[in-house]
């Protein structure tokens, strides 16, 4: 109805990339027939290794216009961690059945190396491999039972483990949570949060998306390299909304000197959310 209208604002660095309605549709429904022509068929999985970008929203959507089932997994981090990622990644798709796996080109290479580990993987491919065709009329349809998403677990505890989550499903979950925070679209987010985990996928980002509340998105990466980044984007945004795990707000405390937040006004909130670990009361009283 309002594809002018920015959906994300996308922060990288000190910049800021405007993410409309209408560039998320028209995108998604490119790479969907990109999809489609590569023979991805309903109900297949498709990962997406990609880190926190305009390209990995374009790819979710693109995978479920498809009629596919988008699987987010995490991108390496560090090149001494290859190995370890490589094992846990490639567990993850041969549990899901991947067939196709959407990268970036800085890491092709890698999802190559996993074209061995996973029988089912037949293509990997990248947002501009697969945008060179014409667009897909209209997505797909969906049922609230269709399945939506492969959700891994972080196996911080053993083997990542899937969770079948269909479109009814994100949708009670969407609705509960934007009931209990009263959400409108007057409402904006910030988040840092990862998106292949539920509180920056579902509840950040896809939450936002449903009640049109403008969101401004940065990289998990960019928080932890400087935690003040997060509460300077929600002065910047006026933020209403944002949400953490009880660690951040603990990173906070210990790493933000005085003078690095000096003018700083978190006046626009009206809610912050801590959950996805213990909550500390010690810790939200301090912060």
């Amino acid at each position: 109805a309002e594809p002018a209208r920015v959906h994300v604002h996308l922060r990288v660095d000190t910049r800021t990339q405007p993410v409309t309605y209408g560039q998320l549709w028209d995108g998604a429904r490119r790479i969907a027939a990109g999809l489609t022509a590569r023979g991805i068929k309903r109900g297949e999985p498709v990962a997406i290794m990609l880190p926190t970008s305009r390209d990995f929203f374009i790819a979710f959507f693109a995978v479920l216009f498809a009629g596919a089932i988008p699987v987010p997994i995490y991108p390496p981090f560090r090149l001494a961690q290859i190995e370890e990622h490589l094992r846990r990644q490639g567990g993850i798709l041969r549990n899901a059945e991947a067939s196709a796996l959407i990268t970036s080109t800085e890491i092709r290479v890698i999802g190559q190396l996993l074209l061995g580990l996973v029988r089912s993987l037949r293509h990997i491919v990248t947002i501009s491999d697969l945008a060179k065709g014409e667009a897909l009329l209209a997505p797909l349809p969906a049922t609230i039972d269709t399945t939506a998403l492969i959700q891994y677990t972080s196996g911080s505890t053993g083997d990542p483990k899937g969770v079948v989550l269909s479109h009814g499903n994100l949708l009670a979950n969407i609705r509960a949570m934007g009931a209990a925070l009263n959400a409108t679209s007057a409402d904006r987010v910030v988040s840092w949060l990862p998106l292949y985990h539920d509180m920056g996928l579902i509840g950040c980002w896809l939450g936002s998306l449903y009640y049109g509340a403008p969101a401004l998105i940065m990289s998990p990466l960019a928080f932890l390299a400087d935690p003040a980044r997060w509460l300077w984007a929600i002065h910047d945004h006026r933020a209403t909304i944002s949400a953490a795990p009880n660690f951040a707000f603990e990173f906070c405390l210990k790493s933000i000197d005085e003078a690095r937040i000096s003018g700083l006004d978190l006046s626009s909130l009206r809610a912050v959310l801590n959950g996805a670990e213990p909550v500390s009361a010690i810790t939200i009283g301090r912060f």
